[in-house]
């Protein structure tokens, strides 16, 4: 498995490409990077982009989505709200964001709550993660990475006062699902530095383990 990152100086967010070293057939986590410059990254290395996934309706995670659909013909991937919410600008925050109503379509592909799902070495699990919107999801790889979204960051987590947030919920889904992970599990945040379970255990100061 291997990884590369593409981060959007505008905003501060993560893209990711992970893919199968042998195959070269990868996957896109939250295109909020400018597709020309994704589909570049993904040449470089002769990468085949077959699917992208989003931890979250959020602009600045979805921004890409219709072009890269469109330009590699790739299957979305997402949480059951996920594919409702990407359609929703009140909810994705595209507006404010933006400066239009960004509607994206309904995900070709849902995964429910820890439901697995296998590219080639890729073999990913899915975990609900509700809290900084109804519509989270984190994405394990091969029991070692976990692309995480805005649930959680480096001494951080997401906020919770942006439609369908909830504090309880963002509380329960770090506690009672991420840090029940393995501590050595590396975390890659849809902003900021990567982390790792253990270290937000002992330093994430808005949520201890």
């Amino acid at each position: 498995m291997k990884i590369k990152t593409l981060n959007n100086y505008y905003n501060d967010e993560n893209t990711y490409i992970v893919y199968d070293e042998n195959t070269k057939n990868g996957i896109v986590i939250d295109p909020g990077y400018k597709c020309d410059g994704i589909l570049k990254a993904a040449a470089d290395d002769g990468i085949n982009i077959k699917y992208i996934f989003i931890t979250h309706c959020h602009y600045d995670h979805i921004s890409d989505l219709e072009p890269l659909r469109e330009k590699t013909g790739a299957l979305l991937v997402s949480s059951q709200y996920g594919s409702i919410n990407i359609g929703d600008p009140d909810i994705n925050h595209s507006v404010s964001g933006l400066g239009y109503a960004l509607s994206a379509k309904k995900s070709d592909i849902i995964l429910q709550d820890n439901e697995e799902f296998d590219l080639d070495g890729l073999h990913v699990k899915c975990i609900y993660t509700p809290g900084h919107t109804n519509c989270g999801a984190c994405y394990l790889f091969n029991n070692e990475k976990l692309f995480v979204g805005d649930t959680l960051f480096l001494r951080s987590v997401g906020r919770h006062d942006l439609p369908t947030g909830n504090l309880d919920e963002l509380v329960n889904s770090v506690k009672n699902k991420l840090y029940t992970l393995d501590d050595e599990i590396e975390v890659f945040p849809g902003h900021g530095e990567q982390t790792s379970i253990g270290y937000e255990k002992k330093f994430n100061i808005f949520i201890k383990g």
